[in-house]
């Protein structure tokens, strides 16, 4: 076990501490910081940074002559926005792990309301225009690092840290459990977050004169798990988590707290043995992306000598070293008479169609990492007015959605850990209706139903569907064969499985008292056709009952039964 006293007490010496922790998370990036500048110079120059100071993302690189990859990028950050957390659909309910208890009223209207909170945070406090960098970064780079806290104000905070400043590490089973973020502020930005008296001599000393009010400073936050900051503070609060804000130029700590749950919601796209960094589409599509810059340096060249090429004029000798720059006119010596033809252009050879069709090729290579066959499908039936379901999908996509499952499963499980850290934040804020008794302890989780994510799901319905055809076949023979099916549990797997919303089913004692009512009903009606047989026979006996008698009484019975 390691030894976590090593934390000093002293400002200065925290601060100095922090930093050397934060050194180490930074070494463990650096293997990935060319490749994720690279992808960010050819796909998406608003994240540059990992190696050098970020330049505007206006200011293209000259190497950067083709957009497939940038085009490619975007469409997969709209992609998954649309076809995993669309802002204008239902793409999740929350529901509980016992299905029993699922049926009860009482859970499913509480369950219901905690949804519509979710709901309408995500809409409020802008979760979707982050998510969608998210989405951006995490087909680039294979990680995403969403930041979920409450405001002052008293609302929730969703922000998409850009990648080149965030470091993580993992705990011995692959978790995300330490997350340093290596920032600037300007000293007028530092004391609107934090107020003039956290802040350090430097900062303080800028904040005097308005004319460096805007001078920047370098900050770290650093989130790592509260056992190693031995604090007993925090053991007494609870925290799992400690928290530590520092200057780097003042050497200080401006603010130490902690956190119940991870703030940083991080998400990997592919995993990576012996890292906890990832690979993505971005770096899959690198070699391809930097090769068709270099085809298209080639043809714009080759164009230019196509429209203006270099012409050979005969002369006594060369003059000067040989051009084959466009429009050039190289000299050389005719021994004979010259000719009209002696003036011409110089012939550079090439099939230029051999060129068009590598680098269409390439371009394809590019966007099939990327998965934008996969998203245009989606695209093309929202633009016809149809929103296309999980079975669509899986169809119309086929071997795109298999590529594309590991993806949304690492999706998915972020999901889970930001709808914790929601439920959490909301819990403790008094803003969910009271828990019914009955559900306290029990586990509330989160199902996913977006397109995308409900077709890696469809096989389910399809193996409930196909085995209904087959029996259909078998009960010809005998229809005894549909007593091992249990039809309502088999409709239920295919209403979740096809994202059908919990409110739209009645529950299972719903189910069960009509059945009761329709079988007392057609009872009622059985006995009642039988009377009305009994009343029109007792007529035509020989003998009428006599008054007072038993079949008296029993024909008034019937007569008052059939009114």
């Amino acid at each position: 076990m390691a030894d976590f006293e090593h934390w000093p007490n002293d400002s200065k010496d925290l601060a100095k501490e922090v930093f050397r922790r934060v050194g180490g998370l930074v070494d463990l990036r650096k293997p990935f910081d060319l490749i994720y500048e690279d992808v960010a110079r050819y796909a998406g120059p608003a994240w540059l940074g990992f190696s050098s100071e970020p330049a505007h993302p206006r200011k293209r690189d000259k190497g950067d002559l083709d957009s497939t990859a940038r085009q490619a990028a975007k469409t997969y950050s709209a992609g998954m926005l649309s076809g995993v957390s669309a802002p204008g659909q239902r793409w999740f309910s929350v529901k509980l792990d016992d299905r029993e208890m699922m049926s009860w009223k009482p859970a499913r209207a509480w369950l219901q309301s905690v949804e519509e909170a979710y709901y309408t945070d995500l809409h409020r406090y802008g979760y979707y225009p982050q998510q969608h960098l998210g989405y951006h970064q995490g087909g680039l780079f294979g990680l995403q690092v969403l930041y979920v806290d409450e405001t002052p104000a008293g609302g929730i905070k969703f922000n998409a840290r850009p990648l080149r400043e965030v470091y993580i590490s993992e705990d011995s089973e692959g978790t995300v459990d330490s997350v340093a973020r290596l920032f600037r502020l300007t000293a007028r930005q530092a004391a609107h977050k934090w107020g003039m008296d956290a802040l350090g001599d430097q900062t303080k000393k800028a904040l005097d004169r308005r004319d460096q009010w805007d001078t920047t400073f370098n900050f770290a936050h650093l989130v790592f798990p509260a056992k190693e900051r031995n604090s007993l503070s925090l053991t007494r609060s609870g925290h799992k988590y400690a928290s530590l804000y520092v200057c780097k130029e003042d050497e200080q700590v401006i603010k130490e707290g902690g956190y119940f749950e991870m703030p940083y919601v991080v998400t990997r796209s592919y995993r990576l043995p012996g890292t906890p960094y990832s690979y993505s589409c971005g770096t899959e599509a690198l070699a391809d992306v930097k090769m068709i810059n270099s085809m298209k340096q080639l043809l714009l060249e080759a164009g230019q000598l196509s429209v203006a090429p270099p012409y050979l004029i005969p002369d006594d000798g060369f003059l000067g070293r040989f051009s084959f720059e466009p429009r050039a006119l190289n000299y050389f010596r005719r021994a004979e008479g010259l000719a009209a033809s002696d003036f011409r252009p110089l012939d550079i050879g090439g099939d230029p169609r051999f060129s068009w069709e590598l680098l269409n090729s390439t371009r394809t290579d590019i966007n099939q990492a990327f998965f934008v066959d996969l998203f245009e499908v989606v695209r093309q039936r929202t633009q016809a007015g149809t929103t296309p379901t999980a079975r669509e999908v899986s169809e119309l996509a086929g071997e795109r959605m298999f590529l594309l499952a590991p993806v949304l499963i690492q999706q998915e499980t972020a999901f889970e850990r930001l709808f914790d850290r929601l439920f959490a934040l909301k819990l403790r804020r008094g803003e969910l209706p009271p828990i019914p008794p009955a559900l306290r302890g029990r586990e509330v989780r989160v199902e996913f139903s977006s397109p995308l994510i409900q077709a890696q799901k469809e096989y389910q319905t399809q193996a409930v569907r196909q085995t209904y055809a087959d029996a259909a076949m078998i009960a010809q023979v005998d229809p005894g064969v549909w007593d091992n099916f249990n039809h309502d549990e088999a409709v239920r797997i295919i209403a979740e499985q096809r994202g059908h919303p919990e409110r739209g089913l009645r529950s299972r004692e719903d189910v069960a008292a009509r059945r009761e009512g329709r079988a007392q009903a057609q009872t009622q009606a059985q006995m009642a056709a039988g009377m009305g047989t009994a009343l029109e026979a007792y007529p035509n006996l020989a003998k009428a009952p006599e008054e007072g008698s038993p079949a008296q009484q029993l024909l008034d019975g019937l007569k008052g039964a059939a009114k």
